[in-house]
């Protein structure tokens, strides 16, 4: 058992329950078995592309690979036990402050430092991402930081709702970042007693840690590695580094070539829902190409002799099978109707909306090349005061588990700026 498990003495108790990751064996036979049983669409012009190209969506030879690799060679135990190696709770929290009698359960991974000075840090992932995105980055603070007494953070990483292992929101209307921003920081201030904390988060981890810094007190600092926003005004294009306009260019080919996945998790979640809850090849196709085409190759180069790597293959069926197993992908898409623009209006809810100003905060960003829409610096700075940045030659989406080194870097300095 982890001695980092000791709750904090300003938590309720009570709430906060144990919890391990335990799938059954019936559920992982019934995987394999459709898998067998799935079958790969037919060699075509959009799915075999001359040159290895992948212009038009996945290619099939990596999905009857990735196929075969989960049916007969993954290791799902392996993945429970890498998360159960770390504390994990979880906790009834109110869905909202005005209906504080109405809650849902949140599971976090807490790891929890007895050092007094200790800072609360919350990871915040997103979509297709889970608590699996930070266990490198955990794995590394601890072996920097063995024992209770130097560990200088409290490290906390909920199940955002309708992920994984938390519950989904409830049946009755429309939950959005906001909201679940309010959940965040009750579970933090509420649950677990901490006056102060900070947030870390990339994708929709990002929105809601804006959200967080922006609205709540107690929320004193935010990092993020995520914040796709427009232009200013008048903006001066030549102006921007040669670096900054290939992230331009990335964003372009992102919202042009990328992004169609994006529009249908918004507007027809319900069908979608339907037809991935239904098979694991399903996901498997559906979240595997965003692995592909959002990691920075560098961070995992391909095997030798193959036109794909093993190793980002094998985080990508984890992935896939954290939400096939605990039947939570159709519930996972509910911040796409905030985040992504419809008709070429302004989402309803954007990093715009939540500015991170003030003398009691503190926002700081990381800024990685293969980032999805790697925006400028100074298109940035039109919306929030940065106090700490850092800009990196390699890395994407996934930058907590395509460069943990570097995240955990950048995070402890950043922490420690917030006593300058």
């Amino acid at each position: 058992m982890s001695p980092f498990n000791i709750l904090p003495s300003s938590a309720q108790k009570d709430a906060v329950k144990p919890f391990t990751v335990h799938i059954p064996d019936s559920d992982l036979e019934r995987t394999k078995t459709l898998l067998q049983l799935s079958n790969v669409a037919d060699e075509c012009y959009e799915n075999a592309m001359p040159e290895g190209r992948s212009d038009l969506g996945l290619r099939r030879e990596w999905l009857i690979e990735a196929k075969r690799v989960w049916e007969t060679e993954f290791d799902w135990r392996a993945t429970e036990a890498k998360i159960n190696a770390l504390p994990n709770f979880t906790a009834p929290v109110p869905i909202s402050r005005s209906r504080s009698n109405e809650k849902i359960n949140i599971h976090f991974i807490g790891i929890f430092s007895q050092n007094p000075a200790a800072v609360p840090i919350v990871f915040l992932h997103g979509w297709p991402g889970s608590i699996l995105e930070f266990l490198p980055l955990f794995r590394l603070l601890l072996e920097k930081y063995p024992d209770l007494a130097s560990l200088p953070y409290h490290l906390i990483a909920p199940s955002l709702p309708g992920f994984t292992l938390s519950d989904p929101w409830p049946k009755d209307q429309h939950y959005g970042m906001q909201d679940a921003a309010q959940v965040i920081d009750s579970l933090l201030t509420s649950v677990l007693g901490f006056p102060e904390y900070v947030a870390q988060g990339g994708d929709i981890g990002s929105r809601i840690g804006r959200c967080l810094a922006s609205t709540y007190d107690s929320c004193t600092a935010c990092l993020l590695n995520f914040s796709p926003l427009p232009a200013p005004e008048g903006f001066d294009f030549s102006t921007l580094s040669e670096t900054e306009k290939m992230g331009v260019e990335r964003g372009k080919w992102f919202m042009n070539h990328g992004s169609a996945y994006a529009c249908e998790q918004a507007t027809r979640p319900a069908t979608l829902g339907f037809a991935l809850s239904s098979s694991p090849l399903a996901i498997l196709a559906w979240v595997g190409e965003k692995y592909l085409e959002w990691t920075d190759p560098r961070s995992f180069p391909l095997d030798s002799g193959k036109r794909y790597s093993r190793k980002l293959m094998e985080e990508a069926i984890a992935s896939v099978a954290f939400y096939w197993y605990t039947k939570k992908i159709h519930t996972s898409f509910w911040s796409y109707r905030e985040a992504f623009a419809l008709n070429g209006q302004a989402p309803p809810s954007s990093n715009a909306q939540f500015p991170v100003r003030g003398p009691g905060k503190k926002f700081g960003f990381m800024w990685f090349p293969f980032e999805v829409n790697p925006v400028p610096k100074a298109w940035i700075e039109g919306y929030s005061e940065i106090r700490f940045w850092r800009s990196h030659e390699v890395g994407g989406h996934f930058a907590q588990l395509e460069q943990p080194g570097v995240v955990m870097g950048d995070l402890e300095d950043f922490v420690g700026s917030l006593r300058e």
